[in-house]
């Protein structure tokens, strides 16, 4: 990372030694005591719009996927008598079953949703014309890129001031840094930005002692500044929202008292690599029609992730200081998945959390790579993980508890693909250990559930794709063929990591119950590539796990073995597959034939030419392709 910037920022009217207390408003002080998690006080109140016709046809649903995965496994294995694995082989599916069921039926609501043009999250597109609130933007940074960092709150700056929204709008960039040099950068950033033409003021606060991360930041900033300002817009690192969105959320804080969350839909920008442009797609063609359809089924009861969502502060200050859990990490001590637990908070505390899926230009970044993201996910994971003590929380809203859940099973679920992957090649290896045949299982009861969990996963995305035709945005892709081809890309991509993803975090949660904390680095945002050494060394285990699966394979016989090479070979190749997707030079061959491009790179936005123009560095510009678009490629 390149921190050194003396010779690259604007010329500086302001003294090289400014005092830190120069580049901070006059304290306004407002109380965010921490309160006990099972406070008796406090309950959910009943809000306007409620989703219950809506969640009881998707718990009815989910319990039909859950009845026939059970059913269908269990009637092919009665032709031998049931054993005790097959039970569990059948509990496994039927589980998955309904895992994948519940999100597709959500999808069905989201699309409904999507085409309703009277709902409520589409009347955010008519915001008030004057906001009268004061609003904080908020940037917590840790060991960050600070030129990237900075490129884009400059250009959120410049973009708020064309919207004529610097009298509304206060930007505070609060720095949890620990290295020496970094900080020292972010200074000199600090001091260029500062004496630069904008009217938008731009604040700066490090902190000498960077207690609870990143909710400790926010306490203090909410501690010592929150009385001025109604809203605050919390931002990552990495986040960049449009003025316009921003007027959006705002305006709705002000005509919804009841409202205390807007959390906004994001998608994924500035990616070179395979992996990273995969996940960017992915943002933009399927990501839409995950946040409606979350809007469908949660309403006031939605969630928070943590960024690009505007917050009530007073409502936040008064529900959200939060203890450290009991014990010793990683179930103990400062809650890292923060987010899931004030959304819950706030909602008990009777403000409404919902989704704003109509915001456009909302963008965030994504780890370049596979092995970046088992990274960021060892982290997730302890936090989400923590979330199962939460659960008995008195007060919390049913709905808030199910957010909690899921987060948690998102990555507890990985260890049941496992041992169902292990426990049916063993029933197919070993028939003694069944009390079926081996060959009526597979094609009486794997194969009907393999083909219903294939069109759970699989009905989504095609919802996706029409949905994005219908609203017209197909040419930001280079056309509905290029959009097409570009899906079934993205599917193989998914399909040649989902086994490496799907073990690490097994890996992940063996680690987590080993007693192992996942500490607190900063997250690594760029990567030209992942070394063979890399891969071996990390998917080591993978390669293991293929092996014996694979002797499995040889011995259930071609007709049954067949049904375990998948995951084999998917094992197997988890070191090739990382070494391929992070690579940049496979993703930028793909651009170049117009595969797994986006909106963003097809036709930027001023915003985004402005952050990505700016930074240093190995980035992405803007540059003419043969075809005359505009697009993004590496500098």
């Amino acid at each position: 990372m390149d921190i050194r910037l003396a010779d690259r920022l604007p010329p500086c009217n302001v003294p090289d030694e400014a005092p830190p207390a120069a580049w901070l408003p006059v304290e306004s002080t407002m109380e965010m005591p921490v309160r006990e998690l099972s406070a008796r006080d406090v309950g959910w109140r009943r809000l306007a719009r409620s989703r219950q016709r809506r969640r009881l046809g998707l718990g009815a649903f989910t319990i039909l996927a859950f009845a026939f995965g059970l059913t269908t496994m269990l009637d092919a294995f009665t032709a031998g008598g049931v054993t005790l694995l097959e039970w569990i082989d059948a509990l496994l599916v039927a589980v998955l079953l309904a895992w994948t069921g519940f999100s597709c039926a959500a999808a069905l609501g989201g699309f409904q949703l999507a085409l309703n043009p009277d709902s409520w999250e589409r009347r955010l597109d008519d915001p008030p014309p004057h906001l009268r609130r004061k609003v904080a933007l908020l940037a917590p940074i840790y060991n960050e890129d600070v030129a990237a960092v900075f490129a884009r709150v400059e250009a959120m700056r410049a973009d708020l001031d064309r919207e004529r929204l610097s009298s509304t709008f206060d930007i505070f960039v609060l720095s949890d840094t620990r290295d020496p040099e970094i900080a020292e950068a972010e200074r000199l950033a600090v001091i260029a930005a500062r004496s630069g033409p904008s009217p938008t003021r731009l604040y700066y606060r490090r902190r000498e002692q960077n207690t609870d991360r990143k909710t400790g930041n926010l306490a203090e900033w909410v501690r010592r500044f929150g009385g001025a300002y109604e809203c605050m817009a919390v931002l990552d690192a990495d986040s960049l929202i449009s003025a316009a969105s921003l007027r959006r959320m705002a305006g709705a804080m002000e005509t919804d008292a009841t409202l205390g969350v807007l959390q906004a839909g994001t998608t994924i920008v500035g990616r070179t690599t395979l992996f990273g442009r995969a996940e960017q797609f992915a943002s933009w063609v399927y990501g839409p029609l995950a946040t409606w359809a979350l809007a469908w089924w949660s309403g006031a009861e939605a969630n928070y992730f943590g960024h690009n969502a505007m917050i009530r502060t007073k409502a936040f200050a008064e529900c959200c200081g939060l203890p450290h859990l009991p014990g010793k990490a990683p179930f103990g001590g400062a809650i890292l998945s923060h987010d899931f637990v004030e959304a819950a908070l706030m909602r008990r505390g009777g403000w409404a959390v919902r989704m704003a899926p109509s915001l456009e230009d909302v963008h965030e970044e994504a780890p370049p790579t596979l092995s970046d993201m088992l990274v960021r996910d060892r982290r997730w994971s302890q936090g989400n993980l923590q979330h199962l003590g939460i659960l008995g929380v008195k007060g919390l809203h049913p709905v808030s508890r199910l957010h909690l859940l899921r987060g948690a099973l998102a990555y507890a679920l990985a260890p049941v693909w496992l041992l169902l992957v292990v426990l049916s090649a063993m029933l197919a290896a070993f028939p003694a250990l069944g009390g079926a045949r081996a060959e009526l299982f597979l094609v009486e009861g794997a194969a009907a559930a393999f083909a219903v969990s294939l069109i759970f996963l699989f009905a989504p995305k095609l919802l996706a794709v029409i949905l994005t035709c219908k609203e017209g945005k197909a040419a930001g892709f280079g056309g509905v063929g290029r959009l097409l081809a570009s899906v079934a890309v993205e599917t193989l991509h998914s399909t040649l990591t989902a086994p490496a993803i799907l073990f690490g975090h097994a890996r992940c949660l063996i680690d987590i119950l080993a007693g192992r904390d996942s500490g607190w680095a900063a997250q690594r945002r760029e990567a030209e590539g992942t070394l063979w050494r890399e891969a071996l060394k990390r998917h080591a285990p993978e390669i293991v796990a293929g092996l014996l699966l694979l002797a499995c394979a040889a011995l259930a016989g071609p007709s049954l073995g067949v049904w375990i090479l998948p995951a084999a070979i998917g094992l197997l190749v988890a070191p090739a597959a990382s070494v391929l997707t992070g690579s940049a030079r496979w993703g930028l061959a793909l651009r170049k034939r117009g595969l797994l491009v986006a909106p963003c790179e097809l036709s930027p936005s001023r915003l985004l030419r402005e952050a990505y123009g700016r930074a240093p560095g190995p980035q992405l510009r803007m540059r003419e392709t043969e075809d005359g678009a505009a697009a993004m490629a590496t500098a």
